[in-house]
């Protein structure tokens, strides 16, 4: 993997570090499996509390799919599952909280990760955004789990248009838990974590658990009808297109 994740414990919390700066900490497919080994790890250690997700440097957490390399299997639905749908299973699924600590922006299957994590704390400068359909794609994933989350009339226009939103609108429209000053991210964090420490372990991975059940009712479906979708939109003549204005650093020439 390269250092392309870096893996830290710091006491009771496991500290994961999108290390893929140069390209905005985009998903590959050696990231997604780490990531996905990472949380199965920290599951099975019962001397952990929490998890934090975060990205290296300080303008991106994570811009969804590498797209130059998404042609080679990003957006493929082989083996029956989905490299980035994988790694949301694994968060949802991990008997750890999962929290996001989003230092800078987040877009596409970055969003994704975000809603995957049980809390999300964001500096007030970051931006979200779909911007899929302008590379001839749709956050299919990522809306299947934004839409118990998030409102719904927010996430339409952020995924019809491609817009982008603010971190305060972001917090307001449910996307994520707090937005705080920049330079309060890691202080919130600290007493985030301190807080959580004072709970019961059994209790909060019982919690997490029900409320994922919970959550799921009447749409355990969503997730698997998206990453099939995803993965018949990747083979269409628009979104060879799209990869190959973004690869050219173009704009793109849709198909009318």
């Amino acid at each position: 993997m390269a250092n392309e994740l870096l893996i830290e414990r710091r006491g009771k919390v496991l500290w994961l570090t999108l290390n893929r700066p140069e390209v905005h900490n985009a998903l590959n497919a050696a990231l997604a499996k780490g990531l996905v080994e990472a949380f199965h790890m920290a599951s099975s250690d019962e001397t952990l509390r929490a998890v934090v997700l975060t990205g290296a440097g300080e303008r991106s957490f994570c811009s969804g799919a590498d797209l130059k390399e998404s042609a080679g299997g990003m957006f493929r639905f082989e083996g029956g599952a989905n490299p980035i749908a994988e790694i949301l299973r694994a968060i949802e699924t991990c008997s750890r909280l999962v929290i996001a600590r989003i230092n800078g922006s987040a877009l596409a299957g970055g969003i994704g990760l975000v809603a995957a994590c049980d809390l999300a704390y964001a500096a007030e400068h970051v931006k979200f955004g779909l911007p899929e359909v302008r590379v001839g794609l749709f956050p299919m994933m990522v809306t299947a789990k934004l839409m118990p989350q998030m409102d719904l009339r927010r996430l339409q226009e952020m995924a019809y248009l491609g817009d982008g939103i603010p971190a305060t609108l972001a917090e307001l429209s449910g996307l994520i838990t707090r937005c705080v000053p920049s330079a309060e991210l890691d202080a919130r964090l600290s007493a985030v974590l301190e807080r959580l420490d004072q709970g019961s372990p059994a209790a909060i991975a019982a919690g997490k658990k029900a409320l994922r059940e919970m959550r799921e009712m009447g749409g355990d479906d969503r997730l698997a009808f998206a990453e099939r979708k995803i993965a018949d939109l990747a083979d269409t003549a628009e979104a060879r297109e799209g990869r190959a204005a973004f690869a050219e650093k173009r704009k793109p020439r849709w198909v009318d």
